[in-house]
């Protein structure tokens, strides 16, 4: 073991699995996940690669696991706590917005593997965004909505998803502007939905 390479030291499995999953959400923010071998997270959690797969039988296990952790992190993050309706559709697309370009790679493997045909990220991808529909509607005080309004609002969820992205790369929108085009498209969304 190289002089930087961590120290090996014992953990419950829970604990262990807890740690690989930290490991694999910390690169993952940084680096798409192409370029994170398993080596490498085996490395930084000073174990060897045969006990990662100890704990995750699969390559695809352990990226199930982390966009897993990254789906309920993104909810918890987004959460705007007590606060007036409208106020709290603000905080939670704010937060989203920081979080989505703070860590576009992490977001980017929640959604962008969920297009692929892996039907366990899907579910993962399918449920974050059911969680995010209810919250809206209930932030929106229709928790009772139906068909057409839930599906117009999981419409308006990619579309938040879909420029959240893009505004980084088109340059000159700032997170104000984007957040303020958000609500205001929600706003043609439920006006649209009746």
């Amino acid at each position: 073991m190289s002089a930087s390479a961590p120290t090996r030291r014992r953990l419950d499995p829970d604990a262990r699995r807890r740690q690989l999953i930290e490991l694999g959400l910390r690169l993952l923010a940084r680096h798409p996940s192409a370029e994170v071998p398993i080596d490498r997270i085996a490395e930084e959690a000073g174990i060897s690669r045969g006990l990662l797969f100890h704990y995750f039988p699969t390559k695809r296990d352990f990226h199930v696991a982390v966009v897993t952790a990254a789906a309920e992190l993104l909810v918890d993050v987004t959460d705007p706590g007590p606060a007036p309706p409208e106020e709290r559709l603000r905080r939670s697309l704010e937060a989203y917005v920081d979080y989505v370009t703070e860590n576009r790679d992490l977001y980017v493997a929640l959604v962008r593997g969920a297009a692929g045909a892996d039907e366990e990220l899907q579910r993962v991808f399918d449920r974050t965004r059911g969680r995010f529909a209810e919250r809206a509607l209930d932030i929106l005080g229709r928790p009772d909505a139906g068909p057409l309004l839930r599906t117009a609002v999981r419409g308006w969820l990619a579309l938040v998803e879909e420029t959240t992205l893009d505004a980084p790369r088109t340059g000159g929108v700032d997170r104000a502007a984007l957040v303020d085009l958000q609500e205001r498209v929600l706003a043609g969304v439920l006006e649209a939905a009746g």
